[in-house]
């Protein structure tokens, strides 16, 4: 049990492959070998078949004669194509895996060993933003219903990140208006 959770690390980095280079949105509905997808990606085509394999062994992928396709789970959670995306949080995951690696080293000074993730690269900031608004757009339109704000006209929305839920208060509510920080 121990020496499996101390390699569970490897699920992790291959997922965050998978996404980083967007393999289940090029997939999409397509039956594709791994040379088909290398050349679509511009991969090494043995490298992407280990992947491949590994995604299939984590039942994102089924294979079927050196054919790969998205499951269902993989279609509807980390293709592009589908509402339901929840690719960039996993992508923010990614660029907090260096800094979890430091654990140790921050336990012992007591300090930070990273800058913050969403203050990196355009696409660390991207993936940070985006998860979050993927993910309050699975909550937001579950809870809002539930709060009832028809008597007020403002809504001050603290640390809203890219405002999904003023934004889904003030659609449920026409005559409410919002300010995000």
């Amino acid at each position: 049990t121990i020496l499996r959770m101390s390699g569970d690390y490897w699920k992790t980095c291959a997922l965050h492959a998978a996404v980083q280079l967007d393999i289940f949105t090029v997939m999409a509905d397509q039956r594709l070998s791994a040379a088909d997808l290398a050349e679509k990606l511009n991969a090494d085509p043995r490298a992407l078949a280990m992947l491949l394999n590994a995604m299939t062994a984590m039942n994102l992928l089924e294979k079927s004669d050196g054919i790969y396709a998205n499951t269902p789970e993989a279609s509807r959670f980390l293709s592009r194509k589908s509402p339901a995306y929840i690719g960039y949080i996993i992508k923010h995951h990614h660029h907090l895996v260096a800094s979890w690696g430091q654990l140790d080293l921050a336990v012992l000074s007591g300090k930070a060993v990273r800058t913050r993730a969403t203050h990196g690269s355009d696409d660390a900031r991207e993936s940070f933003l985006m998860g979050m608004f993927n993910m309050a757009m699975m909550l937001a339109p579950r809870i809002v219903p539930n709060i009832d704000l028809s008597s007020r006209r403002s809504l001050l929305d603290m640390g809203g990140g890219p405002g999904t839920y003023a934004i889904q208060f003030c659609l449920s509510d026409p005559g409410l208006q919002a300010v995000v920080f």
